[in-house]
């Protein structure tokens, strides 16, 4: 890629700089693969390397008063004294004692502002070395004239959000119709899978059997179609290139509701799976901006929650009902976060983002992405729907299920939906993908003739604002400890069922 470019790098010379062995690879044909695997292989007998960036000597007066008060660690010291320095909350556990950010920062009364300084120092440091070991020969190619043709396009002020916009919806829209097409195809199937089944003699065993393979079979039929379709359009935007032009059209409006642009990243992952995106917050410079982030996952329908929206919402109740889902969460997510913006002011910060160039994806990678992203669902979540249709039965046949419903109905009541419905509800927040198995498993697969289409819509809302699950909430009890992550993840979820049952009671009027 870099050859392509005009730019060689002189491996030899970088080695010297760093002190390191430099090898030059590429992923994608897996050139040089063979001599890293080699190099690492060696590397317990290379000598480490002395090679550090030197900051002014204020800096480094800093370094070594915090490095005195680290505790011991495997982490080197001066790389965490470095951290604390530029204000990592996360880094301040090593210190024996806190006291002495204190004490550095009264040092540093005439450097105020130590962590440009540090940043600068460091980027500089590293463009010389860039320099010394770079050469670059300008290139005239008709290709690069047309990515930056398209890029004029793409990064515009007005016609990049608007294009980029306008392209979501435009995939959003192939994928309930394709994920619609593959249910209706899976449903036909599973439904004549389960009715030979269901001749069989009705012993405990059988029943057991039933309840389990429905679990899975209705699961599968409404989640795998959207899970797997939508990991698909994720891998192609990022091999394309077009995924990174969408986060930078993004900051725009991220800025509007006082988030800085690199929040897009956390957010987007946000639309796979909440819980990586938890931990993706990290490259959130504070813990208020990453905090105000998180709490947003609770409008970012994941995988899971669009398997809801479009299998459940979009499949028995229309294309119109799927979108009007998709925008009220859209509108009470910037209603929350314009809430959120006069608690909590987060001070604006540039986006830095490297722009890949365009580039004919891979259908290799792009399979083999999707199938890391949504192996968990196959080999956890398909499980958890067996076991969630055996439950269901044995509630069932023990007539336990009146008893488990009954002090929810103020809930059931207020949503305007049947009182059986809080046990999907219910079974959703243990592991999402069980929302839409559960729901035909307590009232059947034709749910339409259960559920009216406005009782369709208020249950799509229902079990799509909020913190989605427990592993959600598990994440966010390990990044921001169990007190706000309980409390966001119990008033997210409150908050949901308000705007359910109001948004009910408004279309009703009309």
């Amino acid at each position: 890629m870099l050859k392509k470019k005009g730019i060689q790098i002189d491996h030899n010379k970088l080695e010297e700089v760093l002190l390191i062995p430099i090898v030059s690879i590429n992923p994608l044909t897996k050139k040089g693969i063979d001599r890293l695997t080699d190099a690492i292989t060696k590397i317990k007998r290379i000598p480490k390397s002395n090679f550090t960036v030197e900051y002014d000597d204020h800096i480094e007066s800093a370094i070594e008063k915090i490095s005195s008060q680290i505790k011991e660690t495997t982490m080197p010291k001066r790389f965490i004294s470095l951290r604390t320095l530029e204000g990592d909350e996360d880094f301040f556990k090593f210190l024996k004692n806190d006291s002495i950010i204190s004490k550095t920062k009264k040092s540093l009364r005439d450097h105020p502002k130590v962590e440009e300084d540090i940043t600068i120092i460091r980027y500089g440091t590293a463009s010389f070395i860039a320099q010394k070991v770079t050469q670059i020969t300008p290139i005239l190619h008709t290709k690069e004239e047309i990515q930056e043709d398209i890029d004029r396009v793409l990064l515009h002020k007005i016609a990049g959000p608007l294009t980029s916009g306008l392209f979501l919806l435009a995939m959003f829209g192939v994928l309930l119709y394709l994920g619609n097409f593959i249910q209706g195809f899976l449903t036909g199937l599973t439904e004549n899978l389960l009715s030979f089944v269901a001749i069989a003699e009705n012993s405990l065993f059988t029943v057991v059997l039933i309840n389990g393979l429905t679990g899975i079979a209705i699961g599968v039929s409404i989640a795998l179609p959207y899970v797997f379709l939508f990991y698909l359009f994720l891998g192609l935007l990022e091999d394309i290139g077009l995924l990174s032009r969408f986060t930078v059209n993004a900051e725009i409006f991220l800025s509007k509701l006082g988030l800085p642009g690199k929040s897009f990243i956390p957010l987007a992952l946000g639309l796979g799976c909440t819980a990586p995106a938890t931990s993706a917050t990290r490259v959130l410079a504070s813990k208020e901006e990453q905090f105000s982030t998180a709490s947003l996952f609770a409008f970012v329908p994941c995988s899971s929650r669009i398997a809801i929206i479009m299998g459940i919402v979009g499949f028995y109740g229309g294309i119109t009902l799927a979108v009007s889902v998709f925008v009220t969460s859209f509108v009470a997510g910037l209603i929350w976060a314009f809430g959120i913006k006069r608690f909590i002011r987060i001070e604006s910060e540039p986006l830095l983002l490297e722009l890949p160039p365009y580039r004919k994806p891979l259908i290799k990678n792009v399979f083999v992405k999707s199938w890391i992203r949504m192996k968990d669902f196959v080999y956890i979540v398909i499980p958890l729907l067996a076991l969630g249709g055996v439950v269901y039965g044995f509630l069932d046949m023990l007539g336990l299920t009146n008893i488990i419903v009954a002090p929810f109905s103020l809930i059931t009541n207020w949503l305007g939906l049947p009182s059986e419905t809080i046990i999907p509800i219910i079974f959703g927040f243990l592991q999402k993908d069980l929302t839409g198995a559960m729901l035909l498993s307590v009232l059947g697969s034709e749910i339409s003739f259960v559920l009216t289409p406005l009782q369709i819509y208020t249950f799509g809302l229902a079990t799509t604002i909020g913190i989605p699950c427990m592993i959600a909430l598990g994440m966010l009890i390990k990044e921001f400890g169990f007190k706000k992550a309980v409390l966001l993840t119990s008033t997210s979820i409150v908050y949901g069922l308000i705007v359910a049952g109001l948004a009910s009671r408004i279309v009703s009027i009309f």
